[in-house]
């Protein structure tokens, strides 16, 4: 009788606790799926609206000016007046 009911205790506990988990999980991925999908669409819009002449910003805070935009890079003019040739993705922000 008390094996029992220590069985059925631990089953209902497992199952508490394994729906909790679930509940969890569930929450996260809608958080995470919500902030993948900003993300994603501020990173398409400055990717539409690089033309020459815009100013932006790259990931790792230095600043520059478009001077040509390609398939997949675009040429910078920074402040020393050199031009870099940088990969369309590191670009974080259009100012």
């Amino acid at each position: 009788m008390f094996s029992t009911n220590l069985w059925e205790s631990i089953l209902g506990d497992s199952i508490a606790l394994i729906v909790l988990i679930l509940l969890i999980a569930v929450v996260a991925f809608l958080r995470y799926s919500r902030t993948m999908k900003k993300q994603k669409d501020r990173f398409t819009k400055v990717h539409t609206e690089l033309q020459p002449g815009v100013r932006v910003i790259f990931g790792n805070g230095m600043y520059g000016t478009v001077r040509e935009v390609r398939e997949q890079t675009v040429d910078i003019a920074i402040k020393s007046g050199a031009v870099v040739e940088v990969s369309r993705y590191v670009i974080s922000e259009i100012l």
